[in-house]
């Protein structure tokens, strides 16, 4: 008897079972929200403590973005070749390990070096809790729990903002790191005993069927495995991962993928590397223009749950073509805004709002686009290429910063990603849109 895994899936309500698995994934996404922050909100404190100017700073910030580059790229091979679960187990203790030891640095290079594998790990979480939670989710509903789960990235924003600053004032900067490696290693064992692996990816490998019936019994109920069950799954690909994603007319929607990714991350991590810094140049005290970086990620997490009912509602291209070009709109408005706290602090929060909406965004568009087998390649690459932007726009905004620029000057200039990424958007819905129902993937990228 042959087993559809996708008919199983998307035919069954959404279940305990399923939900525990998002819960979990959602676990990772919000520390790795958490650590990926601190040192953004470490710099000011430490720069006036190591009596070195804030600019300095610069490559410490883009290590952790050059380790979540490389990290996404091996971390989504790794996941089609030996399975989400295990990669996000092993790559959790890797976050947890590095963050603890950067509480030990005692100069910018030891920084980098911990900074770097902290960056390597939550960069291989990345594409492999995005493409767990897109496995196990019917397709109608992919949307929402993606961008559900990409909430819980700043709600780990907003509490180590405002957890930050109460930490170094009361224990020193290397207590944020110690605590931001404490729990991921309390997490990874939460994850060895609760994450399953995901069923898609285990019909693709063909190993122990009566694992896979066993997770299918309990996403639907109606279904009891038999020894005679073969398990299909909706796609087949051919050969090695990372050449196919350019096969099969998938080459145009991958390059697009990667322009939207590499604009929006840089222009997100511009933003929350030096916004703290750039409001302390403006007067702001340290420890306020570290929380401003929480009311930026409060803001992100009603974006990320918005974004996901528009998208099942009204599909991605036009819904992500619209929030770009509003995100634009508005990182230039916090350099043209007055200097006030109220004011600024109202910007910074519907910015968060947006941008963080647009990542999530792409990142439904991403997962949608491959099939199961190249799927956390995929979204890995695509996440590892425009991690590329994000370790090039803090070392820029350093630039920026040591030039002497202008609030005005800085945003201004932040906002023109925004632009290229709505436009390279409008390209993409008719690449699909001219594709048509080629393939099962493209037809699903376009509804």
């Amino acid at each position: 008897m042959q087993v559809r895994i996708a008919d199983r899936i998307d035919r069954s309500p959404i279940g305990g079972f399923q939900l525990r698995t998002v819960f979990l994934c959602g676990l990772v996404a919000l520390l790795d929200g958490l650590d990926v922050q601190t040192m953004a909100l470490v710099v000011p404190t430490l720069a006036d403590a190591w009596d070195e100017p804030k600019a300095s700073f610069g490559p410490v910030l883009s290590s952790s973005f050059a380790g979540l580059m490389i990290g996404a790229l091996a971390g989504g091979l790794l996941g089609d070749r030996f399975g989400r679960r295990v990669v996000l187990i092993l790559a959790f203790l890797t976050v947890g390990i590095a963050s603890i030891l950067t509480a030990s640095a005692g100069s910018h290079a030891e920084l980098i070096v911990w900074r770097l594998f902290t960056g390597l790990g939550i960069g291989a979480c990345m594409p492999n809790f995005t493409v767990l939670t897109a496995e196990y989710i019917p397709a109608h509903r992919q949307a929402f729990f993606i961008t559900l789960l990409y909430s819980a990235i700043p709600v780990g924003g907003i509490v180590g903002g405002m957890l930050a600053p109460i930490v170094i004032a009361a224990w020193g900067w290397q207590a944020v790191f110690i605590l931001s490696g404490a729990i991921p290693l309390a997490i990874a064992a939460v994850l060895f005993l609760g994450l399953p692996e995901s069923p898609r990816f285990l019909a693709g490998k063909g190993d122990r069927p009566e694992r896979l019936g066993a997770i299918l019994e309990r996403i639907d109920p109606t279904y009891r495995y038999a020894a005679d069950h073969v398990f299909l799954v909706e796609d087949t690909v051919k050969g090695p991962p990372l050449p196919a994603l350019f096969a099969a007319g998938r080459a145009l929607h991958t390059v697009l993928l990667w322009l939207i990714l590499f604009c929006s991350l840089a222009g997100f991590y511009l933003l929350t590397s030096w916004l703290p810094t750039l409001l302390a140049r403006e007067g702001w005290s340290n420890f306020d223009a570290a929380q401003s970086v929480s009311y930026f990620f409060f803001g992100g997490v009603i974006g990320c749950i918005i974004v996901g009912w528009l998208i099942d509602r009204y599909g991605p291209f036009h819904v992500l073509t619209a929030i770009f070009l509003s995100n634009a709109a508005l990182i230039a408005l916090l350099g043209l805004a007055p200097a006030s706290y109220a004011t600024l602090i109202a910007i910074i929060a519907v910015t968060g709002l947006f941008l963080s909406a647009a990542q999530t965004g792409t990142m439904v568009l991403a997962a949608r686009v491959y099939p199961t087998a190249i799927r956390s390649t995929g979204v890995g690459w695509g996440l590892g290429i425009g991690r590329i932007g994000a370790v090039l726009s803090p070392l820029l905004g350093g630039a920026a910063i040591a030039a002497d620029w202008s609030r005005e000057a800085f945003f201004l200039t932040a906002a023109l990603p925004a632009i290229v990424s709505a436009m390279a958007v409008l390209a993409l819905g008719r690449s699909v849109s001219a594709a048509g129902t080629r393939s099962p993937s493209a037809a699903q990228a376009g509804a």
